[in-house]
């Protein structure tokens, strides 16, 4: 994937830890995670950033001295110094009234300066067309397809997110883990060109045209790789998740 990544391409990888049940580490959560951060760093990745995914219907459960699961992890790694990573695709409302806002405009010495030395010039807060989202991505509770059946499966505002920043119009988006399609549904409104492996049949044949999974370039249009997104498939009582485990020890 390195190789055949564009200079200012992206990785994106949603993976979480669990609990090993067996071996030195049982009862204990194992840092596969963080070996793999690091292993992508060696061959080449830069790790540009760590996103929480908050999961406020967090499956509950007996989960033994600890709470329930209710964040992942999203790891965004660059193939070069200067990924493209577009904010204003992904800014969300400002907190502040319509007459604040207004307020602030008509305000000739916005500059305020904390106790610490720092300050900025608050006339210009509100000129972006919303706010920064914050690396903490709370998207929609539940996941949109209908009649997939995927114990692993993400919303479709998690991927969009990442599609819309990380990719630019154009640019092509593949998840190699596509499981329910969740990506390749929601990547061809977002950017032209999308593609994904292991997608369910039943994606491919839902919905109008705009949505439908495209696999490969759009004919007659070059489109460089410009985004890779993993979607990890553990979950509480996912078999592969258990397999994991076992195989970790």
């Amino acid at each position: 994937m390195y190789d055949a990544t564009a200079e200012t391409g992206s990785l994106i990888v949603n993976i979480k830890t669990r609990v090993a049940n067996r071996g030195p580490l049982k009862g204990q959560r194992h840092p596969y995670v963080y070996e793999l951060v690091l292993a992508l760093q060696h061959m080449g990745w830069r790790w540009i950033e760590t996103y929480i995914w908050a999961k406020p219907n967090a499956v509950p459960g007996r989960f033994g001295p600890r709470t329930k699961d209710s964040f992942e992890y999203v790891y965004h790694f660059a193939r070069g110094p200067k990924p493209h990573f577009d904010l204003n695709t992904i800014r969300v409302p400002y907190k502040a009234t319509a007459g604040e806002i207004e307020r602030r405009k008509l305000d000739r010495n916005g500059r305020r300066n904390t106790e610490a030395g720092f300050g900025r010039d608050r006339t210009k807060t509100y000129l972006n067309g919303g706010a920064d989202p914050g690396n903490v991505v709370v998207p929609q509770t539940y996941n949109q397809h209908k009649g997939v059946a995927h114990t692993a499966a993400m919303p479709e505002g998690l991927a969009e997110f990442f599609v819309r920043a990380a990719s630019p119009a154009g640019g092509l988006v593949i998840d190699p883990f596509a499981g329910g399609g969740t990506t390749v549904v929601v990547a061809p409104p977002a950017r032209p060109s999308s593609w994904g492996d292991r997608t369910a049949q039943g994606l491919r044949d839902r919905g109008s045209a705009p949505n439908r999974p495209r696999r490969g370039r759009r004919p007659g249009r070059r489109a460089p790789r410009h985004g890779w997104l993993s979607h990890s498939a553990d979950r509480q009582g996912d078999s592969r998740s258990d397999q994991r485990g076992r195989d970790l020890g």
